[in-house]
């Protein structure tokens, strides 16, 4: 994924989190907003773990 479809996938998150009054609702939606964004992170890594050893 490229950045700006990232962040507009984890502005969306923000979008329905705010559209509830439930707090737990909140939470289950930034937990996964949180999860996304460190699958996102391990992800990026990963990918330039086999960039690097392609290149050897």
């Amino acid at each position: 994924m490229t950045t700006d479809s990232v962040n507009k996938l984890l502005a969306n998150f923000d979008d329905l989190a705010s559209k509830t009054d439930d707090v737990n609702i909140q939470f289950l939606i930034r937990a996964i907003k949180l999860h996304a964004e460190l699958t996102d992170a391990r992800i990026g890594d990963l990918e330039q773990t086999v960039v690097a050893l392609l290149k050897k």
